[in-house]
């Protein structure tokens, strides 16, 4: 979580690109190999990754990003705020790092960004994972609206608290309640405190129900291999939407994780980062 201290050999870095300052975790970063860069969804950060990584790349280096309006990476203007923003500015942060060649692992909203990164620099991008992916269908299910809706009531008021963020959790991120500790309550609370950034988060949320937030009619232009992987009981996007996908998708393998909802990576990291590692293998 952030604010705690990283793991052995996890560093922090910062990076400008695009206008905005970007805070990025590094892990493996001497060892050879393209590395994976990793994007996380709304409304977290990049140390959601960590309990996977260790599974999925016990190697090979990896580099996972804030986005944009999250934790410690600068704010997109709220008026300016769309996905079409999110890819600009993935994309300027993709070119600063100035990998010659890399994979690029997304959840979530940053199953739509490594979407956009795989077609717009195919030249360097070598494959992708896309992990419970919004943007795979032409517009956002209404399930999710509605799941989400009671929160995006209460936090445009003022600040959430932990009552209405744990609920938040429950219905929408994980399957196992355990995974609804109090530090990740705490630590959703204090992302959400500050009025600027709740605002922008609000505004990538709304974002992501606009015409530009699905790639569904961009997937056949995915070129590079590529893994979706899905957690089973995800109640804001069926799994049957990243089987569907990985149907469009020229060589596309689909694999679904049991006993996971939204981010498999957390909640089954061992098994969600074997499915990443054989991957890559």
């Amino acid at each position: 979580m952030p604010g705690r201290g990283l793991p052995d050999g996890v560093e922090e870095h910062f990076i400008e690109a695009g206008g905005l300052r970007f805070r990025y975790l590094q892990g493996n970063k001497e060892n050879p190999g393209a590395p994976a860069v990793l994007l996380h969804g709304w409304p977290t950060w990049s140390e959601v990754w960590l309990p996977m990584v260790r599974r999925a790349f016990p190697q090979w280096p990896w580099i996972a990003v804030d986005l944009p309006c999250h934790n410690k990476t600068s704010l997109i203007p709220k008026k300016e705020i769309s996905i079409t923003a999110y890819k600009n500015a993935m994309l300027a942060f993709f070119d600063a790092l100035a990998l010659p060649k890399a994979s690029i692992v997304g959840c979530s909203l940053g199953g739509t960004l490594a979407v956009h990164l795989a077609i717009e620099r195919a030249d360097k991008v070598e494959s992708i994972v896309l992990i419970d992916a919004a943007g795979l269908v032409p517009k956002l299910p209404g399930k999710t609206v509605r799941l989400y809706l009671p929160f995006f009531i209460r936090a445009s008021m003022g600040a959430p608290g932990p009552g209405t963020v744990q609920k938040l959790l429950k219905k929408t991120v994980f399957h196992d309640p355990a995974f609804v500790t109090p530090e990740w309550v705490n630590t959703l609370v204090g992302q959400w405190k500050d009025k600027p950034a709740r605002q922008a988060i609000l505004a990538t949320g709304g974002a992501l129900r606009k015409p530009d937030a699905s790639v569904a009619g961009d997937l056949g232009k995915i070129k590079c291999p590529t893994l979706i992987v899905w957690g089973k009981e995800d109640p804001q996007f069926d799994y049957r939407i990243g089987a569907a996908a990985a149907a469009t998708i020229q060589g596309a393998r689909f694999v679904s994780i049991d006993g996971a909802a939204h981010f498999p990576m957390v909640e089954k990291p061992e098994e969600t980062g074997a499915a990443v590692f054989d991957f890559f293998v």
